[in-house]
């Protein structure tokens, strides 16, 4: 019975400085492979994300549709404008200098071969167009503010992606880091382990559990690997290019 409390303490003393030393070790790790230092600025990802977005930019083509709608709705009078231009060749009847002077007594007309262009306009005002600009227009100064308020929203939106973003990618990287010091660890122990079991120190439970802990710290591992390479994936396609990390 003594033995058996002995070998206890042993080995609980000893799973007690190994998780101090493994604890130490892990954020001494996380402060020198911060995947911030890898990483760009948030600002920087902030400026690509929001240069590289397709939707910001669909969003831009959008206002600038609606500006071009109002300036058209202002200027729609024209379209009621009309001017015409025509150009005659022939033989007309003119007048005489007298005729032109006033001289009653003159009646006397000239032909002569000439051409002659004539320009005409005229305006016409129809009911529908005069009740329904100031309409159209205000209704297009109101989807060209929309627009414009749609693309602030967008874009505020997308900054909290990519803060959302950039923040995962750091935790995942952590995660991942921590999942393979301790698999590293549990390997150490699995290495003693077997050791102590064929001196039998421990008995085929207590190495079982221990070789099941090794294998969910395994699949752990590749868990937290594949978050993370999930993680780096959203964020360059949010910002647009390779991260490189």
């Amino acid at each position: 019975m003594r033995i058996h409390l002995f070998v206890f303490y042993i080995f609980f003393g000893w799973y007690l400085v190994q998780g101090q030393s493994i604890s130490e070790s892990i954020e001494k790790g996380l402060l020198e492979n911060d995947i911030r230092k890898k990483l760009p600025p948030l600002d920087s990802l902030l400026t690509f994300a929001k240069e590289n977005s397709p939707y910001l930019k669909f969003l831009d083509a959008d206002s600038e549709v609606w500006e071009g709608r109002v300036t058209v709705e202002k200027r729609s009078w024209l379209y009621n404008v009309y001017v015409e231009a025509g150009y005659n060749y022939g033989v007309f009847d003119n007048l005489t200098n007298q005729q032109i002077a006033g001289d009653p007594q003159s009646q006397t007309l000239f032909s002569t071969e000439q051409g002659r262009f004539n320009v005409g306009a005229s305006f016409k005002i129809p009911l529908t167009s005069v009740f329904s600009r100031k309409r159209n227009i205000k209704n297009a100064k109101a989807e060209a503010e929309k627009a414009r308020y749609n693309r602030i929203t967008a874009e505020v939106d997308l900054e909290g992606m990519i803060i959302s973003q950039y923040n995962a990618v750091i935790k995942s990287h952590r995660m991942y880091y921590i999942s393979s010091s301790i698999l590293d660890s549990y390997k150490v122990q699995s290495i003693r382990a077997e050791k102590d079991f064929e001196n039998g120190v421990i008995n085929v439970a207590e190495y079982t559990r221990l070789q099941q802990m090794l294998n969910d710290a395994a699949l752990k591992l590749e868990s937290q690997r594949a978050e993370f390479i999930v993680a780096v994936g959203n964020l360059e396609n949010t910002v647009g290019f390779k991260l490189n990390i």
